[in-house]
């Protein structure tokens, strides 16, 4: 609710909206509904203190009702004033079409002035009434200050798990067993939620000597649903097979004769019949196979162990003054600090060992200062309210949230939309909560995306996520939220927000948020419709989830306030022109929508537009031209079909992501990335041998170089895609090299020397398809780089040795289908991936010695 009503204030309160309210003459109107929204906000915490009075409760109902609508209309107004911005200009005839149309500023101004005074009337009777009710001015006050700065270094990951080096031997003493009878045994591990079960079998599983004892190993969340064919899938990965017959098969198929290592983690059925069921599907793996099981329940302990259970207590008084002082002191001097840890210790009594209780207030005392009176004021004042609870552990997890700033509060309570287990994306969580307004403008040069990071960090340090994977460029690419987080987030969206479980689809008034994963049917007729911001459906790969949008009376106009539209995995042929209604429209996703072959050109009037997503979808061929400039991410990974690329691309000033930029004879010119220096993350290039004709035109246009924030690099000079590592279980990929071009190497040099990307922020280069003999020069100066490809290079001799000398960072190389390549210098590279003439060497850690002779040979 402070959210809500703060990014409504800063709205009234900046100069652009100021100025808003002049044009439409509407600045007393804002300047009132200013002072309500701050009368009103200073008594929110009273309020909500007394929430559990019934008419307190319906009167924070009806102000987060009327607040959503002042955001809406305040939202129009700035919609309508960039409509008119877009429209100006010297056509005349333009002009007076907008005059004459029925959105005129005449017309339109009496319109959004019905609307001011009809939420203003609203506003006045909600502040009247907080009298009658007895509320009190109380600020927002947050006793210990939040400090930012200081947030992102507190997070302990899970190859940092403190006090279970004796339950890992004893786990691997039962996993290493020579000895081993039976064909598949189980081990349970058991413990309260927040004790670190998962974090155990993570330990084990990436064990070295793990690793090295089984030919296969899995890892599948379970939870709450234990659904033998969904798990059956996940193992064997595949999502589409629905037949239950070719599941089991394909499994059996992939376990026979092999020992394997398999995690179920989560697990909650307690119904042995099930579970002797899921067991004889494993049956025909090899002598001595395992399966972990983490479980909160002594029941399913009993009845899938054939191992004694592994019960987890918390941590012992010494290891979690380790891990405390780790979480809350990092390598600041204040862990010397004997007086200050004693209240530490006081604090972290209640949290009976358990890790991620520790973790949690360990982090909220880190993010603030570390001042005696503060830690003593969060002991006596804060801390001793946990006594009066019964579920202790989750009320420590609430008081760390109660103590998040409202704009991060909103930003955990947003992920109670997936399901539990999720594995969020970094980079689309900060997508969202940009598109959903929750991350606040900077007052600096930072962009909101680098607002985002930082908001992701401090939950990440509070341990609201965890398991995080890094990515290529080592970066945090997902990461998950512990199951306990999970049900708190659930808890405090009470009815704003709705996850939906089957098709059947009822929600209420106050309804904001929808998320589905399944397809389902929506009736636009209800007015709860009307007020939704996310529409978020991900659906199974079927034609059966397609009737969404396939019913002839559907419409997107019932969604008009939409923010954020989700739309995954349904097999949709055709998106409808009324898209164009949905003017508040930041983020679309339609991503997996692998029959899809177009967008509607009135997707180009979502004038907020800032994310496209259209990763996978293999059937699109064109993209509308003059896409927004408002736009920032366009993701087109895996669009296979795809051509050219839309002109006007070069106007999107404020891109940041463009996964693919494809060339063709005639197509939009490679200049058009000239002035898009703004974007980040990986992009693709792909059908470059269409430039042979212009390499001199575009060795001097040096497209690339000033793109600072560019990480990752593809360089393809052929249109298909062809990955040596895919569908190919032996390792092996065999390509006819007569066929592949050897008399375009002078232009293919030229073009690689144009492309020319930034020498600091690359981590990452691929090169496929390049037929010159040589690198150019600037490879050498890629000093961040990780990770360097060649595949299919016909003609392409050995580098120099001073390029891979000066490669000071590089980690991995790769080379596939490369003839002529010999490396006769690699001194520096700590880790080798390598494709020799189609032969795949599994990637191979070593320790590489200069000059060495053996070595010479081993890539001769």
């Amino acid at each position: 609710m402070e959210a809500l009503a703060v990014t409504i204030l800063e709205k009234l309160s900046s100069a652009a909206y100021k100025e808003l309210g002049i044009i439409w003459n509407f600045k007393e109107d804002m300047e009132r509904m200013k002072n309500t929204v701050s009368m009103i906000k200073a008594v929110l915490l009273d309020a909500e203190s007394k929430a559990n009075n019934h008419q307190v409760s319906n009167w924070l109902e009806k102000l987060k009702d009327v607040l959503y609508d002042a955001d809406d209309l305040l939202d129009d107004f700035s919609i309508e004033a960039l409509r008119r911005k877009v429209m100006a200009g010297n056509n005349r005839v333009r002009r007076t079409k907008a005059f004459f149309s029925k959105s005129n500023k005449i017309a339109h101004g009496l319109k959004l002035g019905r609307r001011m005074k009809a939420i203003q009337k609203r506003l006045d009777d909600i502040a009247n009434n907080k009298h009658a009710l007895q509320l009190n001015d109380r600020p927002m006050e947050n006793p210990i200050v939040y400090r930012e700065q200081r947030q992102t270094y507190s997070f302990v990951s899970t190859d940092e798990v403190i006090g279970r080096n004796e339950e890992k031997k004893c786990i691997k003493s039962y996993l290493l067993d020579d000895n081993a009878t039976n064909n598949v045994s189980i081990v349970p591990i058991v413990g309260i939620g927040g004790l670190g079960k998962t974090a155990l079998a993570q330990l084990v599983y990436n064990d070295n000597d793990v690793q090295k004892h089984f030919e296969l190993k899995m890892w599948v969340y379970v939870s709450d649903e234990f659904d033998l064919k969904k798990i059956s899938r996940d193992i064997i990965g595949d999502e589409k097979n629905s037949q239950m017959e070719q599941v089991q098969q394909q499994l059996r198929n992939k376990i026979e004769g092999k020992k394997f290592l398999l995690v179920l983690d989560d697990v909650w059925n307690e119904d042995h019949e099930l579970w002797l069921k899921l067991k004889s599907m494993f049956m025909e793996g090899g002598k001595g196979s395992m399966i972990i099981v983490t479980t909160r329940s002594q029941t399913v302990a009993k009845i899938t162990g054939t191992h004694p259970p592994l019960f987890l207590k918390g941590l012992d008084s010494q290891k979690f003054q380790e891990l405390f002082s780790r979480v809350a002191f990092g390598e600041l001097k204040e862990q010397n600090d004997l007086e200050l840890l004693a209240i530490g210790m006081d604090i972290v009594k209640k949290c009976a060992g358990i890790p991620l209780a520790i973790r949690t207030i360990g982090s909220l005392l880190f993010s603030r200062n570390l001042g005696r009176s503060d830690w003593l004021y969060f002991k006596d004042a804060e801390f001793s309210k946990i006594d009066q609870h019964k579920d202790k552990i989750f009320a420590i997890l609430k008081l760390s949230y109660d103590h998040l700033p409202s704009f991060l509060k909103k930003c955990f309570a947003y992920c109670s939309l997936f399901p539990k287990g999720f594995m969020f994306e970094k980079k689309t969580l900060i997508q969202l909560w940009v598109a959903e307004g929750f991350v606040q403008q900077s007052n600096d040069i930072r962009c909101v995306e680098d607002i985002g990071h930082e908001y992701f960090m401090s939950l990440l340090s509070m341990s609201f996520f965890q398991d995080v994977t890094i990515d290529d460029c080592d970066g945090i690419s997902t990461c998950k939220m512990h199951d306990i987080m999970y049900d708190l987030a659930q808890l405090v969206t009470e009815n704003e927000y709705v996850v939906v479980e089957g098709e059947e689809l009822n929600i209420g008034n106050r309804t904001r948020y929808l998320s589905s994963r399944r397809g389902i049917q929506l009736s636009l007729t209800s007015s709860s419709s009307y007020k939704l911001r996310t529409f978020h459906v991900v659906g199974p790969q079927s034609n059966a989830s397609n009737r969404l949008l396939q019913s002839d009376d559907f419409s997107f106009s019932g969604l008009k306030f939409l923010r954020v539209l989700t739309l995954c995995g349904l097999n949709i042929e055709e998106i409808p022109n009324s898209i164009e209604e949905m003017k508040h429209l930041r983020y679309i996703d339609l991503s997996r929508n692998n029959v899809l072959k177009n967008l509607p050109p009135t997707i180009t009037s979502l004038l907020n537009l800032q994310t496209l997503k259209l990763s996978d979808c293999s059937k699109l061929e064109i993209l509308p031209e003059n896409l927004n400039r408002s736009l920032r991410h366009l993701e087109l990974n895996g669009c296979e079909s795809l051509t050219c690329m839309p002109r006007g691309l070069g106007q999107l000033t404020d891109l940041q992501t463009l996964t693919l930029f494809v060339l063709n004879s005639g197509s939009t010119s490679v200049n058009e990335l000239g002035e898009l220096n703004n974007l980040r993350g990986r992009l693709e290039l792909k059908g470059l041998k269409f430039l042979r004709n212009n390499a001199a035109e575009i060795e001097s246009a040096k497209v690339l170089v000033e793109k600072r924030h560019l990480q990752q690099l593809e360089l393809r000079w052929n249109h298909v895609d062809e990955d040596p590592f895919e569908d190919d279980p032996f390792g092996v990929w065999y390509v006819k090299l007569s066929q592949l071009p050897y008399n375009n190497s002078v232009e293919d040099e030229i073009i690689l020397q144009g492309l020319q990307p930034h020498h600091h922020s690359l981590r990452k280069l691929v090169i496929d398809g390049f037929c010159g003999k040589k690198l150019p020069d600037w490879i050498c100066n890629l000093s961040s780089l990780l990770t360097l490809e060649f595949h299919n290079c016909s003609s392409l001799t050995s580098p120099p040795p001073e390029q891979m000398c000066n490669l000071v960072s590089l980690r991995t190389l790769r080379i596939s289908n490369c003839p002529l390549l010999k490396l006769s210098n690699i001194s520096g590279i700590r880790a080798i991936k390598i494709i020799r003439d189609g032969t795949r060497v599994r990637d191979t850690p070593m320790k590489f010695i200069p000059g060495s002779p053996s070595l010479l040979k081993y890539f001769s």
